[in-house]
């Protein structure tokens, strides 16, 4: 195990943590239902994200020089060099943002602090996930059919049509967006 998938694991821990310990000391009562419910719902969303992201953002025909600069920074290096063990995952100024951004749309649209929090968590261990498949995808060997399935077609991403198969973690969006 890697040291920086340690850190990733801990960053996690320390957000179901503080969502577990905000929902202690709130003074909402969530029923255990209802928060596996929402971090289901949470890590649902992390896939349009990672999906909208991937196939908006990342893969966008910049025409100024900083946003052919920026899509080549956050992602175009990574199809220049997927075999590199240091680009297959977003940059911190990336995912700050968006991560934070999540947070405060779904404490907007829930109008609690706690449900925000376990969608938080549900979308950031969807994110955990992509980061782990995605590197096991690139540099991993699977026992599993459905791991060497994801990898195979996130390689076919890479190598045969960049411009379909955008979902890395499931091939779902790609199906529903056509």
């Amino acid at each position: 195990m890697s040291v920086a998938f340690l850190r990733k694991v801990v960053l996690l821990s320390l957000y179901a943590a503080l969502a577990v310990s905000v929902s202690l000391f709130a003074n909402e009562a969530t029923s255990p239902w209802v928060i596996v419910i929402l971090l289901m719902i949470g890590f649902v969303c992390w896939s349009f994200i990672e999906y909208g992201l991937h196939r908006f953002i990342f893969h966008y025909e910049a025409h100024s020089a900083f946003g052919k600069r920026f899509v080549y920074l956050v992602h175009i290096q990574h199809h220049d060099n997927p075999e590199s063990k240091k680009k297959t995952s977003a940059i911190l100024f990336l995912t700050g943002p968006i991560s934070v951004a999540y947070w405060l749309m779904t404490w907007f649209i829930t109008g609690s602090w706690v449900s925000a929090l376990y969608l938080f968590l549900g979308m950031a261990t969807g994110y955990f996930c992509y980061v782990w498949l995605h590197f096991q995808c690139h540099h991993g060997k699977s026992r599993l059919r459905v791991l060497r399935y994801l990898k195979k077609y996130h390689l076919l991403h890479h190598y045969q049509t960049p411009e379909l198969r955008f979902g890395v973690t499931s091939p779902l969006c790609d199906l529903i967006f056509r």
